[in-house]
């Protein structure tokens, strides 16, 4: 069983989270961790009831039917937990509802008068990870609020985007944590709108892209710098060179990128002195059958192929495809270098092999291009400024505008009034003119979705906010805001501190204070444990409140620690310092 550093702080106390015993990639949550939980829902089903959203209730079981229907049934397949029943009917663990809440309004809404139409759930979500990782970061089954809408035309469904992501960036604010906000790829989900929200830390698995002089920011997956195509060759010669390989998902296309390598160039000299790196997220631009989770695509590629080439295919049902090797340089290589460049510096043995797979089926890329990754300093391709960060970062949200990529599949339609069509004819609007009714007076449901990682969230904020003395948790989604610590001959009035703080009264409003009452502790051994939960506000009743009356307060995300203030002034003392953590 694999425990986590916040799931045991100490062994001598239960934690927050607990891996499943028997199977990774589940975790069960202990009081703790239920209780933030509870506090990220509770704080969500605020927002959302801001924006005017109703809460919903989807069922975790789906049905391939629906998702063939929709056509991501092929493309996440291998992602998906499927069972059968008793009968021998096939069904899923939905990963996302995107099928079910479609075929829920095609059936519950006929008019545009019902529109726009807001929903919203927080349910377990199931993908069969290959590589459960991160504790909760990366599991098989997660917590996720997953907001649909539904609108009547493109413009309202951009407009209602526009209001969710103004809810997102509300309810991130008041969690009072760094996050970053970037345009993103819409991936497996589909549409040709969405942002991200990050967290920015070290151990994140997404690079983000942000400017220090403009408000850019982007995915390092979507970033593109200014003026990268057919750039003038470079005539000057490098000391060495580097290949970065990547291949086809049907394994019969290899790529080789060749760049730069500056073998006297340190990894401890500044990124501008560097040599580049590989972008590959370019090259799967370029090639989009790409699949950039191979670790080993040359070595795979030729595995591949002396299998296959030593195996009889003449029964194969279907014709197998046909190998094929292209290489592309990025603009830094001279043009007297292409055509002298061997087949990679990673092993001639294997080149070798490759330009006998492919014998005459290999070919050089003519285009001129950047193909080095972004670093620190690079110039802004928004304001042309070089102050282009990198942070490393975890996706904590995402908001997508899918327009009819559900809606037109699945046929779900409403209808218009008489005068829609003419609108839609002469509309401004790019993305309105583009809207096509369906048929007369029926018109398919311009849709969006917008998700938020609970239990994500929980993993990354205890992660990165915690110090040596434990985690620090924000105010909003902490098990409790105020612990309340005492020695054995103030316990009485350790009682009238929870009563004065916890009970509402006028102009005050309670908060969430726990007395920590265990006989077995002594007060040492309560105040490292709670340094260790991550209270973020602690309120100790030793020997300065026996001798003096005087009430300690540490509160560890301000630096404050054993703050001497009356009972007396405890109310103010902390109403003051409320909103800064």
């Amino acid at each position: 069983m694999d425990t986590y550093w916040w799931d045991h702080a100490d062994s001598r106390h239960f934690g927050f989270v607990l891996e499943h015993c028997a199977h990774s990639g589940f975790f069960h949550l202990l009081p703790l961790g239920l209780r933030i939980q509870e506090k990220l829902e509770k704080l969500i089903d605020k927002h959302m009831k801001i924006l005017g959203a109703s809460k919903v209730s989807l069922s975790s079981i789906s049905a391939p039917a629906l998702w063939k229907r929709s056509g991501r049934y092929k493309d996440v397949n291998p992602e998906l937990f499927q069972l059968k029943d008793r009968k021998g009917a096939r069904f899923l663990l939905s990963p996302t509802h995107e099928e079910e809440i479609t075929t829920l309004v095609e059936n519950a809404v006929t008019s545009y008068k019902q529109l726009p139409l807001l929903l919203y759930q927080i349910s377990r979500k199931y993908r069969d990870e290959p590589r459960p990782r991160q504790g909760l970061l990366r599991t098989r089954e997660f917590l996720m609020k997953d907001l649909y809408t539904f609108d009547a035309t493109p413009q309202d469904a951009e407009e209602t985007y526009d209001k969710a992501r103004t809810a997102y960036k509300n309810f991130f604010d008041e969690l009072r944590i760094p996050y970053l906000v970037a345009k993103a790829d819409s991936g497996a989900i589909g549409g040709d709108l969405s942002h991200e929200y990050h967290f920015p830390t070290m151990s994140g698995e997404d690079t983000i892209l942000s400017c220090d002089s403009c408000s850019y920011a982007i995915n390092e997956e979507l970033a593109r710098k200014s003026g990268s195509a057919d750039m003038e060759r470079s005539t000057a010669d490098w000391a060495s060179y580097k290949s970065w390989f990547g291949l086809s998902k049907d394994r019969s296309h290899l790529v080789e990128a060749v760049l730069p390598q500056d073998t006297e160039v340190c990894e401890a000299a500044p990124p501008q002195q560097r040599a580049p790196e590989i972008n590959s997220y370019l090259l799967k631009t370029l090639y989009p059958e790409l699949d950039l989770g191979i670790e080993d695509p040359l070595g795979t590629f030729v595995d591949y192929w002396t299998k296959h080439q030593s195996t009889n295919t003449s029964q194969a049902a279907e014709s197998p495809p046909i190998p094929q090797f292209t290489r592309i340089y990025d603009y830094r290589v001279s043009q007297a270098f292409i055509g002298t460049v061997s087949f990679g510096n990673t092993g001639s043995d294997l080149m070798q092999r490759v330009s006998e797979i492919v014998g005459s089926r290999k070919s050089t890329s003519q285009v001129s291009l950047d193909l080095a990754r972004f670093k620190d300093g690079d110039v802004c391709p928004e304001c042309g400024h070089n102050s282009i960060k990198m942070q490393q970062a975890i996706e904590l949200g995402h908001t997508f505008y899918l327009g009819d990529r559900y809606s037109k599949p699945m046929n779900a339609t409403f209808t218009t009034p008489p005068f829609q069509h003419a609108d839609v004819k002469t509309a401004v609007s790019q993305k309105q003119a583009q809207y096509t009714p369906v048929r007369k007076n029926q018109a398919y449901f311009q849709m969006g979705c917008h998700g938020i990682g609970i239990s994500r969230m929980i993993a990354a904020v205890a992660d990165s906010l915690a110090d040596k003395q434990g985690l620090r948790w924000p105010r909003v989604m902490a098990p409790f805001e105020v612990a309340i610590l005492a020695t054995e001959e103030n316990k009485g009035a350790a009682e009238e501190v929870w009563d004065l703080l916890a009970r509402p009264a006028d102009g005050w409003l309670p908060l969430d204070a726990v007395l920590d009452d265990r006989d077995d502790k002594g007060l040492g051994w309560k105040l490292k444990d709670a340094d260790l939960i991550g209270f973020p506000i602690v309120i100790i009743l030793g020997s300065q409140f026996s001798q003096q009356a005087l009430c300690e307060v540490s509160i560890p995300r301000l630096g404050t620690r054993l703050e001497k203030v009356s009972m007396a002034d405890l109310k103010a003392y902390i109403g003051a310092r409320l909103d800064k953590i």
